[in-house]
């Protein structure tokens, strides 16, 4: 699966991004293991279904981390959801953020 973290015009993400792969995988948990992490330019990113005034858009600065997740379910996907703000919250990024859960299919 990936998880695309993005802060908009505000580049704190991607110059917390190994702090914060570095956190998740500290964590006492098994809901969520990360298996890389890469910066992730603005077409790297889908487009929010929504107008970029509404966050801090456009997602112009973000990461993608990319693991395992225990199930693909809405608890699992929540629970990923508010590791990863709190996570961040701890790293002291304070911007609005763009956060999109997508399976990641093998090709192989």
């Amino acid at each position: 699966m990936e998880v695309s973290i993005n802060s908009g015009r505000d580049p704190s993400i991607p110059a917390v991004a190994k702090q914060l792969t570095d956190y998740l995988g500290h964590l006492d948990q098994d809901v969520f293991v990360c298996r890389s992490h890469d910066v992730a330019g603005r077409d790297d990113i889908l487009s929010p279904p929504f107008d970029d005034s509404f966050w801090n858009g456009p997602p112009l600065h973000g990461v993608v981390l990319r693991g395992e997740l225990a199930e693909w379910s809405c608890d699992a996907v929540g629970w990923l959801a508010e590791v990863v703000a709190d996570s961040v919250a701890q790293l002291g990024v304070r911007s609005p953020l763009l956060l999109t859960v997508a399976r990641a299919f093998s090709t192989g």
